[in-house]
């Protein structure tokens, strides 16, 4: 089950006693957490909720953690953290827990692996709860927009005005809810949030901000680039968010240039990759600027860089950043 249906609904859910959350969102993770707290310990405070490293947890205490009978609650709550280790060296041992779990707790496993083919995962299937934590698709993020706008802030989030949010923000659950709710202040007793709204509220400047980044950084102009992104970076902007901004219009940028190698004419190119007619001029330059092969190469530079903000390094987010323009703003090699 995908995080985005669970949190619609968590009630059509009834409790389990073993869960597997995976995937790398990590507000879809904790919302997904919260959630199977309030389902299995209504009400509960932390006295009956123990957290294990998954680096470093011993399995004889996390099967001795949950299946001792709980004092003041009916049941305890273990969460093995980062537990794609753990799960290595004991899914023998796990796969028979999964089986005959204790009835006196409530396993959770927080992976960001979790492969369906497993014979792990697919007794969790059968005998508890996998929740995908990944970031959904669109189809998917829109209508649940306009269904959390309705139910947890009490506004009609406008179908058009979700789109232009998703289009500015990016696919980014967490920063997508901060702005739903910044908008339902925002709009006050209108109780109806507008594309208009989201223009105004949700950065038209900022995402002018970030084109003239990335264009400077794409016509090799390095320092101004940089200059730029700590500016961005210095008023408060959210690395993450600011890096899919930077991967929506860089992925258009990697799709016209596969069709120019095709021999498609650069004009319609840019058609084709949803690049509008005045940025047709911008496109040469960057194309120029960065040649095929470093054109080529632009998914997989965006997924390093979206791994490392997501904890795939120990580098600091601006740090990632700044890394990435120096990249695309280097002298061509080809």
């Amino acid at each position: 089950m995908h995080a985005i249906e669970f949190l619609k609904d968590p009630g059509k859910q009834a409790p389990r006693l073993v869960y597997a959350v995976y995937g790398d969102d990590s507000y879809l993770r904790r919302e997904s957490l919260h959630l199977i707290r309030e389902a299995v310990l209504p009400g509960e405070d932390d006295l009956s909720v123990a957290r294990f490293p998954g680096d470093s947890a011993r399995l004889a205490d996390v099967l001795d953690e949950v299946s001792t009978l709980p004092f003041f609650s009916k049941r305890r709550m273990v969460i093995v953290e980062g537990a794609d280790p753990f799960v290595t060296a004991h899914r023998k041992e796990l796969e028979a827990y999964v089986e005959a779990p204790s009835t006196s707790g409530v396993l959770v496993l927080t992976v960001k692996a979790w492969p369906s083919n497993t014979k792990l995962a697919k007794l969790v299937e059968k005998h508890g709860l996998s929740i995908e934590c990944k970031g959904p698709q669109d189809r998917v993020l829109l209508p649940w927009l306009v269904h959390l706008a309705a139910t947890r802030y009490n506004v009609v989030l406008e179908q058009d005005a979700a789109a232009l949010l998703l289009e500015l923000v990016g696919p980014e659950v967490g920063l997508l809810v901060s702005d739903v709710e910044k908008l339902s202040v925002y709009i006050g007793i209108k109780k109806k949030i507008h594309r208009d709204d989201v223009a105004r509220m949700v950065g038209a400047g900022r995402i002018e901000s970030v084109w003239k980044m990335l264009d400077a950084a794409t016509t090799g102009k390095g320092e101004l680039a940089l200059e730029q992104l700590d500016s961005l970076l210095t008023a408060g902007e959210h690395p993450v968010g600011v890096l899919a901004q930077m991967s929506g219009s860089l992925i258009r940028v990697y799709h016209a240039g596969r069709l120019r190698n095709r021999r498609v004419e650069l004009r319609e190119a840019c058609t084709a990759s949803g690049i509008p007619p005045f940025a047709v001029e911008t496109t040469r330059q960057q194309h120029s600027h960065l040649g095929p092969s470093r054109v080529n190469r632009l998914p997989n530079m965006l997924l390093r860089a979206d791994l490392d903000l997501k904890g795939g390094s120990q580098l600091t987010p601006r740090t990632v950043l700044e890394r990435l323009v120096v990249e695309l703003a280097a002298p061509r090699k080809d």
